[in-house]
């Protein structure tokens, strides 16, 4: 764990891992400063002269090198798992796992129809009993008081404006023939 108060007190002893080997280096009074000691015996101005000696040479921030013995090792937050989605179950025939798998009735595939209207995921920092929404025909948010589906936006854009619902790269006029 880095050491973060700079402050060190004489007689603190500092530990390193590196290159799977722990190395100790003891915070010494010298003069009007400290003085950072190896087990070596080789005496250094700085926790980074200190470490650098450790690595052989290599620029290092002594600060974040070392840490104060007996101090517990910060542990990394684990990012929230998402939820995976649930698996499709395999379709077998009557025989037992032996036989050969059924396959799955392929459909033909449809265009996606995406809503003019949407209300927005992230509900931050909207005002209480407010709600956030977005508009894909004007490029613009809105807010609706409550939890109702508003009919249209500000602007008079509606979910069911096929200019705006068409699925991507298909016209109104085409995706009535797919949907016909």
């Amino acid at each position: 764990m880095a050491i973060e108060d700079r402050n060190v007190p004489i007689g603190t002893r500092l530990v390193a891992n590196y290159k799977k080997q722990t190395f100790v280096c003891a915070v010494e009074a010298e003069g009007e400063g400290l003085a950072f000691v190896l087990e070596d015996g080789t005496r250094h101005k700085s926790p980074s002269a200190a470490g650098s000696k450790v690595m052989g040479g290599g620029a290092v921030n002594g600060w974040r090198f070392w840490s104060i013995e007996g101090a517990a090792p910060a542990k990394p937050e684990k990012a929230p798992k998402a939820e995976k989605p649930a698996k499709e179950p395999k379709v077998r025939t009557p025989g037992g796992s032996r036989g050969p798998r059924l396959k799955k009735a392929s459909s033909p595939k449809q265009a996606k129809s995406t809503a003019t209207l949407y209300r927005m995921k992230d509900q931050e920092n909207v005002p209480a009993g407010q709600a956030l929404w977005f508009c894909r025909g004007c490029m613009d948010g809105f807010l609706v008081e409550g939890d109702v589906d508003p009919d249209a936006c500000p602007q008079g854009h509606t979910n069911d404006d096929p200019e705006l619902n068409a699925p991507a790269g298909l016209t109104a006029a085409q995706e009535a023939e797919v949907t016909a």
